[in-house]
């Protein structure tokens, strides 16, 4: 069975999409049941390696991450004149926030060409329940799968945290929709003086970056660093070890690989219902918040004066919910959805 997985952009500072990705192929090449070609127009050097209807033809079935751009147009209809079976995963580009984004050519490529792509896949494969209700909603006739992405039993710790630092972590892209301007508002508005805040992330916006940078520079008496991103999962692995919670108050993400990540490395986890992860709520393994200004100062307040103990406690609780998402029990209904939808 041969997969083509289909990107405009792979590289290490694309954030969330190139982790899940590599991961994903990582741990479906394992299985010897699948032969996965990543196909990419634009890789970290900035070259392709594609003729798109030559790698096309000798695949069974097309799974497109993303959309909107003549890439996946192309590449769509390369695919449907040749009869593969096409997987669609959106990647958040279809939830309400994304969509408000130049709302107005959106809507236009929606109707143009973007819906009829997903008419026409054979499946559209979401991360989450949330991003499954929020596709339905502009089309439920849409044939959809609910499949999460998966963290690596290695990635796991086996190791609760005992030491107490004091130390916050924010993860991520650094790009508006993660809340990041939010969250160093209230973190200087808070002014705990005991507390520090760590920042890391790659960004694309240089114009968004910079703003960034003098908004830190400008309070840089409240303990806010912006630190150089990493990338490889022995960086992160000691960079979350690091620290006693992380933060990521996003206006839209439809998983967030960062925080299953963070939740395996035992850090207990803030972050809000624009992710699916309100179970961080049920296993004790973080706060999870209805998402405005308000209730992320409150919040993080309270953090700040929760006990050491807690703390153990929840990073316990973050590990145990982690294993949830093991690739080795994944990968089996990665295969069999692939299985299913040649046969």
């Amino acid at each position: 069975m041969k997969v083509g997985f289909v990107i405009e952009n792979y590289y290490p500072s694309y954030g969330g999409p190139y982790s899940a990705i590599k991961d994903t192929i990582k741990e479906l090449s394992k299985t010897n049941k699948i032969k996965i070609k990543l196909i990419y127009k634009k890789n970290k050097n900035g070259k392709s390696n594609i003729n798109l209807i030559k790698e096309i033809k000798n695949l069974d079935i097309c799974h497109f991450y993303r959309g909107w751009t003549y890439f996946y147009l192309k590449a769509s209809v390369i695919a449907l004149i040749l009869k593969k079976k096409k997987i669609f995963h959106p990647f958040g580009i279809f939830e309400p926030w994304s969509m408000n984004q130049k709302k107005i050519k959106k809507k236009i490529a929606w109707f143009l060409y973007q819906q009829y792509i997903l008419k026409k896949s054979d499946l559209i494969h979401c991360v989450s329940e949330m991003e499954k209700k929020n596709l339905l909603k502009l089309n439920r006739n849409f044939k959809t799968i609910v499949l999460p992405y998966g963290i690596s039993s290695k990635f796991i710790t086996t190791k609760i945290k005992k030491s107490f630092k004091k130390k916050a972590l924010f993860f991520s892209r650094l790009h508006p929709k993660k809340g990041l301007s939010d969250l160093i508002k209230a973190w200087i508005e808070l002014n705990d003086k005991n507390w520090v805040l760590d920042i890391v992330g790659p960004h694309d916006d240089r114009e968004y970056y910079n703003n960034l940078l003098k908004m830190i520079k400008k309070n840089n008496n409240f303990n806010i660093n912006l630190l150089k991103p990493v990338f490889s999962n022995a960086e992160k692995k000691k960079l979350f070890d690091n620290y006693d919670f992380f933060v990521l108050p996003t206006k839209n993400d439809p998983f967030g690989i960062v925080i299953l990540e963070s939740l395996a490395r035992g850090l207990p986890v803030l972050t809000n219902d624009n992710t699916p992860w309100s179970t961080i709520k049920s296993f004790n393994a973080g706060w999870f918040i209805h998402d405005n200004y308000l209730n992320l100062k409150l919040v993080l307040k309270k953090v700040f004066n929760t006990p050491k103990e807690e703390f153990y406690l929840k990073s316990k609780n973050a590990i145990e919910l982690s294993k949830n998402f093991e690739w080795k029990i994944l990968s089996k209904e990665y295969i069999s959805m692939y299985k299913n939808l040649l046969n």
